[in-house]
């Protein structure tokens, strides 16, 4: 048996136990993967509040960044690179269709795949609200040198292919979760 440096507490104390609020605190604090959550999480509420003045939401912003920059993307390359799940996304698809900010369009080889593309409504509500987003990317790296934002953004691909790698060796490999 071993005991926790940070909390001070033996092993035995922590199994099946609830931990002392200020043991759980020091452990959330120490945990990289929380820590980015929470900032992720405080940063997408607020840039929402912001969209939403536009009329849009954070995951209806971040499918019209997929189609502004890819042009044309199915369902499946939305839903992962917009991270969100198919079956939230068809809805919201659904929703910004009749809103007029994107078009589907069929394929040309196989007549059972759709792909999305901007309406130019879509477009124009995109860079309406780009001078937004910017600002909140500002806001967010306030007081960094350009070397800092260099590491930083160094360190953000480093732990992103860290966790595609383990993602890859927990996930068979179909065509449909293969990584481009």
């Amino acid at each position: 048996m071993g005991s926790d440096p940070e909390t001070g507490m033996d092993d035995a104390d922590t199994k099946g136990q609830r931990l002392p609020e200020h043991a759980a605190k020091l452990l959330l604090d120490s945990i990289i993967p929380y820590q980015i959550n929470r900032l992720s999480h405080r940063m997408n509420r607020l840039l929402d509040q912001d969209l939403r003045q536009h009329g849009l939401s954070i995951s209806s912003w971040r499918v019209m960044a997929v189609l502004d920059f890819n042009a044309k993307a199915t369902v499946n390359e939305l839903s992962r690179y917009a991270m969100i799940e198919q079956s939230t996304l068809s809805r919201m698809l659904q929703r910004m269709e009749a809103n007029d900010l994107i078009r589907p369009q069929r394929d040309k080889r196989d007549g059972r795949l759709r792909a999305f593309s901007l309406t130019p409504f879509g477009r124009q509500k995109y860079e309406d609200v780009r001078d937004v987003t910017l600002k909140h990317v500002g806001c967010i790296i306030e007081g960094f040198s350009n070397e800092e934002r260099s590491v930083l953004m160094d360190f953000i691909g480093r732990m992103q292919k860290n966790v595609e790698q383990l993602d890859q060796a927990a996930t068979p490999q179909t065509p449909d979760t293969q990584i481009d």
